[in-house]
């Protein structure tokens, strides 16, 4: 059988987002700035009996990652999250990943008042 962990690490079946040409070497953008939707991404095709936990463990790694704690100042990074997901991956998934990224700005909007109303209370 294949040695699965050495096909993964070649590289050489996963392809990461278009680049700015259907050259097969790598193209970048001078100064491109790393987020959901270029360089790094490596999509792969699974099956899941749960996707909803998967899509949004998956998100939630990716917003960890960035250590972003509250949704406000945060909005164009989530957006661009969400898109990619969408974009990335087939209809019939969407609805899974819009309840999940629904759930985790949610979580986020929480956090935020809870810790807001936290500074309140012990300033006065």
């Amino acid at each position: 059988p294949p040695d699965f962990a050495a096909v993964f690490a070649s590289r050489r079946f996963f392809f990461s987002s278009p680049g700015l040409s259907n050259s097969i070497s790598k193209s970048h953008r001078p100064n491109e700035e790393m987020n959901p939707t270029n360089g790094g991404v490596v999509a792969v095709k699974k099956y899941s009996p749960d996707p909803y936990s998967d899509f949004k463990k998956s998100m939630e790694e990716m917003i960890e990652s960035r250590r972003i704690v509250d949704a406000h100042g945060n909005w164009d990074y989530l957006h661009e999250l969400l898109s990619c997901y969408l974009a990335m991956n087939p209809k019939h998934t969407h609805g899974y990943i819009v309840s999940a990224f629904a759930d985790i700005v949610v979580r986020l909007l929480r956090s935020m008042q809870w810790a807001s109303m936290m500074l309140r209370r012990s300033s006065t």
